[in-house]
């Protein structure tokens, strides 16, 4: 019996619908036709065949949620981490420009969205990460030039991402059993460190990437990832590199700039060479991402600044989160 027939029978016994069982075993059994007029196999798939195949089903209006969760299920199924990672990445900051469309309207007007949006529709879900940065592009730079940089900065500084709230609640309910905030961020980082100790040992995917004892060592002598270094009431934050095996072994500046950057509507841009014609002002998205995580967390109105970004020149990306008063009241 086949990886696929085996996979069939998996869903069945996790009791999915009938419906759901169909389409997945049709996504699968297209993609394995697919990769054999290729001559390739799940087994060594890479990323041009998926986004080639990814164009079919957006063409034929298969690109759905559903597709691509059975192919990461079926990617673990079959302990295939390459497709666990190409589905993975297709849901990474999905939501972008989507939401950037609903708030134009919510904020400004319908008119003043179609202007922006004008010659471009929503990008479908599944599209190939090399054609993403041409949005960004054009529609950010659309709306600096129409509002201004400070107006820009001010908008993207509230997120383009879903808030993610179920998923960021468990840590409210530690930070409220913490005694102070930096036991809740010693206890944050510590719980970080043991995920990607774990990924290691395992030998499975954290998000997107592969985690080794090089990655290990990285991250534990820089404090700033995740759980972040306060004074006073600044804590300021830095992202693990998208790719940190890659950054770690690249001496090239523009590539370990690309290794890094884990915005989905920039990074091809980097290693295109045509990153200057995003505003700058678009990483403040990324900022709105810690602003909307420390929301929840706090339960209050947070301001978050971003201070450096690989995009405008400089080795990593950066975050200053500007904590209340009362959250640091008697903490040195």
């Amino acid at each position: 019996m086949d990886d696929i027939n085996r996979f069939k029978q998996k869903l069945v016994s996790d009791e999915e619908s009938a419906k759901r069982v169909e389409e997945a075993l049709a996504v699968l059994f297209s993609f394995k036709e697919f990769l054999h007029e290729r001559d390739k196999t799940f087994e060594v798939l890479n990323s041009e065949d998926f986004y080639e195949f990814s164009k079919i089903l957006i063409e034929l209006e298969k690109n759905t949620e559903l597709s691509y969760e059975m192919l990461i299920r079926f990617g673990h199924f079959t302990n295939n981490s390459e497709l666990v990672k190409l589905g993975r990445e297709v849901f990474d900051g999905s939501e972008v420009m989507e939401n950037f469309s609903k708030r134009l309207i919510e904020e400004y007007s319908e008119d003043f969205r179609n202007d922006i949006f004008k010659d471009l529709d929503i990008p479908p879900l599944g599209i190939d990460p090399k054609e993403k940065p041409e949005y960004t592009k054009k529609l950010i730079s659309r709306f600096h030039d129409k509002v201004g940089e400070q107006t820009c900065v001010e908008f993207l500084a509230k997120g383009l991402r879903d808030p993610y709230y179920e998923w960021r609640k468990p840590d409210r309910e530690r930070f409220l059993n913490s005694k102070n905030i930096d036991e809740f961020l010693a206890e944050k980082r510590k719980r970080f460190i043991a995920s990607l100790e774990q990924h290691e040992k395992e030998g499975t995917l954290f998000f997107t990437q592969e985690i080794d004892k090089d990655v290990l060592e990285y991250v534990k002598s820089k404090p700033g990832i995740e759980g972040g270094v306060r004074k006073g009431n600044i804590l300021t934050v830095s992202k693990i590199p998208h790719e940190t095996i890659k950054f770690l072994k690249e001496e090239d500046e523009m590539l370990k700039a690309y290794y890094y950057c884990h915005c989905p509507w920039v990074k091809e841009s980097i290693k295109d060479g045509t990153v200057d014609e995003i505003p700058n002002a678009f990483c403040n998205c990324s900022g709105g991402y810690y602003k909307n995580y420390w929301q929840i967390v706090l339960d209050q109105p947070i301001e978050v600044k971003t201070v450096k970004t690989v995009i405008n020149g400089d080795p990593i990306c950066e975050f200053d989160v500007h904590l209340p008063e009362d959250v640091v009241k008697g903490l040195e």
